[in-house]
């Protein structure tokens, strides 16, 4: 089989318990990375899961010495409420994949907070919050520069 996996390599944490500081170094990186063979690695760079109470600052130069070493696709995970401007100088550093389901989870619910609660069909129901996802997926996926990638 030809599968790819993704890892994780560092503590993402959550963003109740504040931003973690404890960033995956390129050493770890590096032997992770060569030892799994994973297709694409996850890094600790200064996010975490979860809505955050203050943004977060990225450890860009960090990102882009781990690409540097291991050569591998990274991942941001906790990219919801990262900054733009951190987000593309993230993607110039390295990483290759974002994971915003926070914001995502957070768009869906603004929207149905915006229907009336005494709608009963979901095809009415949840067209909007449908749409508002769509739009909010758009807007990362050209933000990300992805747009007509694969």
């Amino acid at each position: 089989m030809n599968i790819g996996v993704e890892g994780e390599l560092g503590h993402i944490g959550s963003a109740a318990d504040g931003v973690p500081t404890d960033y995956t170094t390129v050493e770890e990186a590096k032997k992770y990375v060569d030892g799994t063979g994973v297709a694409a690695l996850a890094v600790a760079v200064g996010t975490a899961h979860g809505r955050y109470k203050q943004a977060p600052v990225l450890a860009i130069d960090r990102i882009k010495e781990i690409k540097d070493a291991v050569g591998t696709p990274l991942v941001l995970h906790g990219g919801s409420g990262v900054p733009d401007d951190q987000i593309k100088l993230a993607i110039e550093a390295g990483i290759r994949k974002i994971n915003f389901g926070t914001d995502i989870c957070y768009s869906f619910l603004d929207a149905i907070f915006e229907v009336d609660r005494s709608i009963v069909g979901i095809d009415v129901f949840m067209r909007e919050p449908i749409e508002c996802v769509k739009r909010f997926a758009i807007s990362k996926i050209e933000l990300l520069g992805a747009n007509g990638r694969a």
